[in-house]
């Protein structure tokens, strides 16, 4: 029981120190880019690497590219004047910024999916009732932000974006970027199950009971 007294406790001064620090972070390490090219009215599928605990939203961009054309800056780059996503979804400014400076002529339609088991559907048939999101429009460039909170696609721990090439004869290049936003609170395993278990043990614990730690807690969540 002691232990147990403990690890609340750490919990506890884990919790605290995070209100010290900024609400999160942009993942560099862990963000993915991958360049493909799509054949002539073929379809593809790209894996993103896999999001770190505490993603709570992430960044992706798409472009396409001419043949011998290279990217002007990378997705991280850009990020680094947006320190937190609100600053994105704040006004156009943020969304503008996103979006690559370079674009082929080339358009493509694509769908965002949240396990790979829609993968073969996709790819044999197009089929997009199980996307997260959907992009039916034909873009050469596109830039959007995916929230824990308003969408589906982060209920996993990768994300596979599927491409339909719109061009009859000519092939495509892909630069396809994302960047996921870690909460730092969560990061640590501090979610709302494991409050749940530490509030559960304070009540059955007589010695937890007496904390006035534990006010704070229930006030502050």
């Amino acid at each position: 029981m002691r232990n147990k007294l403990l690890i609340f406790i750490f919990s506890i001064f884990i919790h605290f120190q995070s209100f010290a620090q900024q609400d999160g972070y942009w993942d560099k390490e862990r963000a993915t880019t991958k360049e493909e090219v799509l054949s002539a009215r073929k379809r593809i599928v790209i894996n993103t690497e896999d999001l770190p605990i505490g993603t709570t939203e992430v960044v992706f961009r798409i472009t396409l590219l001419d043949e011998n054309q290279q990217m002007a800056n990378s997705l991280v780059s850009v990020l680094k004047a947006i320190p937190d996503p609100t600053g994105i979804s704040q006004g156009s400014a943020g969304a503008i910024l996103l979006l690559s400076k370079i674009s082929g002529d080339d358009t493509c339609k694509y769908a965002v999916f949240s396990d790979e088991k829609f993968k073969t559907s996709y790819l044999e048939n197009a089929t997009i009732t199980n996307a997260c999101y959907v992009q039916e429009k034909p873009i050469n460039k596109d830039a959007k932000r995916l929230s824990i909170s308003s969408s589906a696609c982060l209920k996993s721990k990768s994300l596979w974006f599927g491409f339909e090439n719109k061009n009859w004869i000519m092939n495509q290049k892909i630069v396809l970027e994302v960047v996921p936003w870690v909460d730092n609170k969560l990061s640590r395993g501090w979610t709302v199950e494991n409050r749940k278990s530490i509030l559960s043990l304070c009540k059955s614990t007589d010695l937890a009971k007496k904390l006035k730690i534990l006010m704070i807690i229930v006030f502050v969540y």
